[in-house]
């Protein structure tokens, strides 16, 4: 609301005469978060008054702002009226970014709810530089969440439900039809340990659809062939010596700091630079082999458009600590919520 719109009156006005916007951006209403609200109305009162406009039947108002208000209140036993400003030079462009404004960024509003919003807007012609500057995000923000619009009608329902988060929502809106449901029915069966490893081999997919760094299909000579056995006994008695030093880390783990304080006494800071050394090394090449995993995943797999996204009934999903293990180059959730 302008200035002018901010000192309008409070005003009683009657439920039955108050009708939801049909553009409203936000679509789904926490059932338990609009008891809290309405337990709050019983205890203290309504604090702050929604914002209406004559609507087209006379003497009936259409919501602008604090549907989710006139939807608690009904809730409220012996409620029949609401306290709400009138406002009349409001036309459905106006109404319709008021809304938004008051929903961008609530807990409830779902990732396609937020997607369709910024959509909508720019069929307003509104610029994704404009939407940016007018919520507080970064272009980029509001271009990755426009992208969810990309996933087909069954898994942004998922998404909506929060049973698939934002990273790799996004990841699979890159892919074609087939493969986002190829992806998110091993999501779903509880394939991949982390989010990480969903997101990895949505990226793989993608690589392979537009064939950009996949395994070289060319005959190899036989003096090649020699040569790629040769490296690939070397790798894997690279990763047989990298086993046999995590059981050497795993035996200096067991030990308590004051053991440690003495038996490397005088070198701890050096000895822990070296181990700290490792982690890094060890860390980066998890993450070049989570995706060398995919990739391969990717590459043999045969695409199946009939496949179901429904999810099995035992299926289990990445626990806590996996999530919080979780590292995505881009874009992930808290890279999206940082630029917000």
């Amino acid at each position: 609301m302008d200035a002018t719109e901010a000192n309008i009156e409070v005003t009683a006005i009657p439920l039955a005469d108050i009708e939801p916007n049909p553009d409203q951006p936000r679509k789904f209403f926490d059932e338990a978060k609009l008891e809290e609200l309405a337990a709050q109305f019983r205890s203290v009162g309504q604090l702050q008054p929604i914002v209406v406009r004559p609507a087209a039947d006379e003497g009936r108002f259409q919501i602008v702002m604090g549907e989710r208000r006139w939807r608690a209140m009904h809730l409220v036993e012996g409620a029949t009226t609401i306290e709400a400003k009138i406002v009349d030079s409001v036309d459905d462009e106006k109404a319709f970014v008021m809304g938004i404004s008051e929903n961008i960024g609530r807990a409830d509003m779902t990732l396609m709810e937020e997607a369709q919003a910024y959509a909508d807007l720019v069929g307003f012609d509104y610029k994704a530089e404009r939407i940016a500057e007018m919520f507080g995000k970064t272009v980029d923000y509001v271009k990755w969440r426009m992208d969810l619009l990309n996933l087909t009608t069954d898994i942004a329902e998922l998404v909506s439900e929060g049973r698939i988060k934002a990273d790799f929502a996004w990841y699979l809106s890159k892919l074609s039809p087939a493969n986002q449901k190829v992806a998110v029915t091993r999501y779903m069966k509880g394939d991949f340990k982390t989010e990480t490893d969903a997101s990895t081999f949505a990226q793989a997919l993608r690589m392979k659809e537009n064939q950009e760094g996949f395994f070289s299909e060319k005959e190899l000579s036989d003096k090649e062939k020699e040569s790629k056995a040769k490296e690939r006994k070397q790798a894997k008695g690279t990763v047989d010596q990298v086993e046999r030093a995590g059981a050497l880390l795993d035996e200096l783990a067991k030990l308590t700091p004051s053991e440690l304080a003495d038996l490397f006494e005088g070198e701890v800071g050096k000895r822990l630079e070296a181990v700290e050394r490792v982690r890094k090394a060890a860390a980066e090449a998890v993450k070049k082999l989570r995706k060398a995993k995919a990739m391969s995943e990717a590459k043999q797999l045969t695409v199946r458009p009939e496949l179901e996204v429904e999810p099995e009934e035992d299926s289990e999903g990445p626990t806590e600590a996996e999530l919080a293990e979780a590292e995505t180059e881009a874009p992930a959730e808290d890279e999206l919520e940082a630029a917000a």
